[in-house]
């Protein structure tokens, strides 16, 4: 796999430290799946020497949508990012999220983690069977709900501070929702490793794919600096592996 040229066509702050790019790249954009992501190199000099590893939020009409929070000198460098800039991006990585064939779904996102739930709800196209609960810690925060309701999905929310939706977080109101449900659904979650963890305490036995996120030296499993532990011996390369994971699998950070 080699890294492709893909131009930027839009930049927009979607809050305080959240930002979301569009790239055209339309090789990219057809070969990408749900769950993978894309490496992105950032800047120059050997503070940045790594790549920058993002989730797709978004594939339409040749283009890719990448949204991040500015976390460090690498991401900083891409929210300063104009249009008509060219990136070197190497992708697709990853394996994707596996679908299901018929049912409900539930998508539950958390801050930043709701960006990749909104290209596996584009992909499932099951017009009022896919409910999205979406958790932020305010209303500024709250991204990307115009879209998923443009898709034909039914949105839940929950901000920390109270100002949308119920006062708390994304798993707390998953786990509401799952009690008020009968017969066989699916659950993809993605957002901060605290979050997962707490869905998999909540929630035990039931079967919840999730999106983890980790820092990476290379991206090709070669590395093995991005490993999680499986429950039952071994480890998974979120490179490799993943990085869409079952959560029952797997041992998250701090799980007992």
């Amino acid at each position: 796999m080699r890294p492709v040229k893909a131009e930027v066509v839009r930049v927009s702050r979607l809050a305080g430290d959240i930002f979301s790019v569009w790239l055209d790249q339309s090789g990219l954009a057809r070969a990408v799946k749900p769950g993978q992501f894309v490496s992105v190199a950032v800047g120059a000099g050997p503070e940045l020497v790594l790549r920058r590893p993002l989730s797709v939020a978004d594939v339409v009409a040749g283009r890719l949508r990448l949204v991040f929070r500015v976390r460090g000198r690498g991401t900083d460098w891409m929210s300063r990012a104009r249009v008509g800039d060219s990136w070197d991006v190497l992708g697709p990585l990853g394996r994707p999220a596996p679908l299901p064939k018929t049912g409900p779904v539930l998508l539950c996102g958390g801050g930043v983690g709701i960006a990749p739930l909104l290209f596996l709800a584009r992909s499932l196209g099951r017009q009022g069977q896919v409910t999205a609960v979406l958790g932020a810690r305010n209303r500024s925060e709250l991204i990307l709900v115009s879209e998923f309701r443009g898709l034909g999905v039914r949105v839940k929310a929950a901000t920390d501070n109270g100002e949308v939706g119920l006062r708390g977080t994304a798993a707390d109101l998953l786990a509401s929702e799952v009690g008020k449900r009968e017969g066989e659904f699916v659950i993809y979650a993605c957002g901060p490793k605290p979050m997962l963890l707490d869905i998999v305490r909540r929630l035990p036995g039931v079967p919840v794919w999730g999106f983890v996120e980790e820092r990476m030296g290379c991206g090709t499993g070669l590395g093995y600096c991005c490993a999680l532990p499986q429950k039952g011996g071994g480890y998974i390369r979120f490179c490799q592996e993943g990085p869409v994971v079952d959560l029952r699998q797997v041992i998250v950070n701090g799980q007992e």
